[in-house]
């Protein structure tokens, strides 16, 4: 495919086929997407559709092979430079020719020479565009092969014609040589610049990996990824990826796992912890149960969300794409308009108004508005991606762009999403290391949050809790045991009363810690109230720069939060957010969304929990947390991978640049063909000039699309 009339006419085949219920086809990319209903047509049925609109298709292949895909490409390049080198042996004789040589070596032998170089020059590297534009007439479609070929073809046959007649005012060999050659360096150059548009998306497919040691007995064997199932048991050597998503059984290593967090920082693995599919083993050995096959893991989802974002349209794209199906028509309209004007109306000669009538054909460009919109999504995407940035689609990549308010969770969103001991109040003269020793004691083997925080918050003062006995819990209370002859009691002011203890003299206190948004703990020992724990979500170390980087962009940040009213109160007042609402239920949070969402502004949701999913779907852009639960993943349009809240104003300004580079590649597209048509038609514009100004415009936009990829 070379322009946006390719990508209608192969859209328009595909949706004639009973059972398709839509088709869209991304010139980038070079793929086509079919949506087919309940009595679907066979694939090979569409393949043959395709082929009879004069293109080749294959069907693509579930997780792509970069390799093959790369070496295709390296092919394609080599016979596009191997044409291209051979046109120019014949080629630039005839251009050497015509600026050098007299006008009377024109004729006789002279023009016979240069009438065969020219016909093998055109034939040598048109011949591919030639052929389409046959088969797009065929199809009776039209596209930039028609265009391109009409002018060549009208400069060659007009050449042919002087030779005959002896004419030399008609021969025109220059210019269908040099529309020919500067057409096929323009496509080689245009060609290399979407390569190193797609090579991000190629890189994320290398990093899915394609082995994997599996373990049978006492034996490992080398299988291909596909063949692992869940609950197959898989080893990882040191300096080997990661095949499959799966849980650690045996063994410990350091892990790399930046590209699905972003974090350059490598982190430790042992038993019971997660692994996943991509990451890459640095140093020691795990043996791991699989959890997901390949296709499922993490790594592959990515790469396929990416490449499934780089084949959808945004709405701009669309709109162009209407304006693709109209434009190669309506340019050999006026091609031929020039040539009767000129020829019959103003008087001019033959040969003046051929040329018009060329440089009209030539000068334009389908190719600008087929690539203006897929480029820059193209890039858009997979640079997203680079920063742990998915969007589902292209729509969504410009919408984030204009996004001016972001309504934040807070729950895991801008806190870790688990509890920490925070605050500690000693009541009396207890000792606290000896209150916490004992407290840790009694919680260690419970599973409950906040037991788990005060064992975490002994292990990091270096205390090593002893062994508690005679423990009895009661579940929403609290825990009672004795540890080294002491008796403990950990839990509320409940389990304190049902243990006959008296809470109320240090009421105050505890309500004063309530206000402040920490959940309370009280602890005694042998029967006196020793101190309140105090526990907090913490924030999350990356909120404060998100939220100030949200503000830097000129974005209102608003907390929407089922949690109580002191915790959400305490948060905002740490990141300085001066809108919040608390205590809100799922219905709740989706009718806010939606109030504010009926509003002005453009507004975006972030959440990571069951209870965000309604919201992240009612908003013009949902934006979900990567560590979050699969329904809000879902739901979303993008999803941070990990668990990083500075990605949100990452994501809002990759959007936003891609947006910008959407924006001037359209109105470039648009504004070089309003311009140079009618500089064609009526200024004596060569029409080589015009081949050379054809092919600025395609490069520019591919050009300007690429600079994507410096945004950090």
């Amino acid at each position: 495919m070379h322009c946006a009339g390719c990508v209608a006419t192969v859209e328009a085949a595909l949706r004639r086929v009973p059972g398709v219920a839509a088709a869209s086809v991304n010139l980038a990319t070079e793929h086509a997407t079919v949506w087919l209903a309940a009595e679907s047509p066979p694939p090979p049925r569409l393949l043959e559709v395709v082929k009879a609109a004069g293109y080749e298709a294959q069907l693509a292949p579930t997780t792509p092979d970069p390799e093959t895909a790369l070496a295709e490409r390296a092919a394609e390049l080599r016979r596009q430079r191997n044409r291209l080198l051979l046109a120019l042996l014949c080629g630039l004789p005839v251009l050497a020719w015509h600026l050098l040589g007299p006008a009377s070596a024109m004729s006789g032998l002279g023009g016979l020479v240069l009438a065969a170089l020219t016909t093998a020059t055109v034939f040598i590297v048109a011949g591919p565009m030639m052929a389409g534009a046959a088969r797009a007439l065929a199809a009776r479609s039209a596209n930039m092969d028609l265009l391109v070929s009409l002018g060549a073809l009208t400069a060659l046959v007009s050449s042919l014609i002087g030779v005959a007649t002896h004419t030399h005012e008609l021969m025109l060999f220059d210019a269908a040589v040099m529309i020919v050659l500067f057409v096929a360096l323009g496509k080689h150059l245009e060609a290399r610049a979407r390569g190193r548009a797609s090579a991000a998306l190629f890189a994320l497919f290398e990093r899915v990996p394609r082995t994997a040691l599996r373990v049978a007995g006492n034996t490992t064997e080398a299988v291909s990824v596909d063949a692992i199932r869940p609950g197959d048991l898989v080893r990882v050597p040191a300096h080997t990826p990661v095949p499959v998503d799966g849980e650690v059984v045996s063994g410990h290593a350091t892990v790399d796992e930046a590209l699905l967090t972003g974090e350059s920082l490598p982190v430790e693995r042992t038993a019971g912890q997660r692994v996943f599919g991509g990451t890459h083993v640095l140093d020691g050995l795990l043996e791991m149960r699989a959890t997901a096959t390949g296709r499922d893991s993490a790594v592959a989802r990515i790469a396929q969300l990416v490449a499934e974002a780089q084949a959808s349209k945004p709405p701009w794209q669309r709109l162009a794409d209407r304006a693709a199906a109209v434009f190669v028509p309506a340019v050999i309209v006026l091609a031929l308009a020039s040539f009767i004007g000129w020829k019959w109306v103003a008087g001019a000669e033959t040969f003046w108004a051929l040329q018009r009538m060329i440089a009209v054909l030539v000068v334009a460009c389908p190719c600008a508005l087929g690539l203006a919109i897929p480029t820059a999504v193209l890039v858009g995407t997979a640079r997203a991606a680079d920063h742990g940035i998915l969007v589902r689609d292209a729509t969504a990549l410009e919408a984030a762009g204009r996004i001016q308010e972001v309504l934040l969770d807070k729950t895991g969103t801008l806190t870790i999403g688990r509890p920490a001991l925070v605050r500690w109040q000693a009541l009396g003269d207890a000792d606290e290391s000896a209150v916490l020793r004992a407290a840790a004691g009694v919680e260690q083997l419970s599973e409950h949050p906040l037991a788990r925080a005060i064992v975490a918050a002994a292990g990091q003062r270096g205390i090593t809790p002893p062994m508690a006995t005679d423990l009895r819990s009661h579940p929403g209370g609290g825990i009672r045991g004795v540890v080294d002859g002491t008796e403990v009691i950990v839990g509320s002011a409940d389990w304190l009363r049902e243990n006959s203890l008296d809470p109320a003299p240090h009421g105050a206190q505890a309500d004063a810690l309530s206000a402040d948004g920490f959940s309370v703990v009280w602890v005694a020992l042998d029967r006196r109230i020793v101190g309140l724990l105090g526990f907090a979500d913490p924030l999350h170390p990356e909120s404060a720069l998100a939220v100030a980087r949200l503000r830097a962009q000129g974005i209102r940040v608003r907390i929407l939060s089922g949690d109580r009213l002191p915790a959400v109160r305490r948060v905002a007042a740490l990141l300085g957010i001066e809108n919040y609402e608390a205590e809100l239920t799922p219905g709740q949070k989706l009718q806010r969304v939606r109030e504010l969402a009926t509003s002005a502004r453009t507004v975006a949701m972030v959440g990571d929990g069951i209870n965000d999913a309604p919201a992240l779907a009612a908003a013009q852009v949902g934006i979900a947390i990567g560590a979050g639960a699969d329904v809000a993943r879902e739901a979303a349009d993008i999803c941070l991978v990990g668990h990083s809240p500075r990605l949100i104003a990452d994501a809002i300004r990759l959007s936003r640049a891609s947006a910008r580079v959407m924006k001037q590649n359209l109105f470039w597209a648009v504004a070089y063909n309003v311009v140079m048509l009618p500089v064609a038609m009526l200024t004596p514009l060569p029409p080589a000039l015009a081949t050379v100004a054809m092919m600025f415009s395609s490069l520019s936009v591919v050009g300007n699309a690429l600079r994507l990829r410096r945004v950090t």
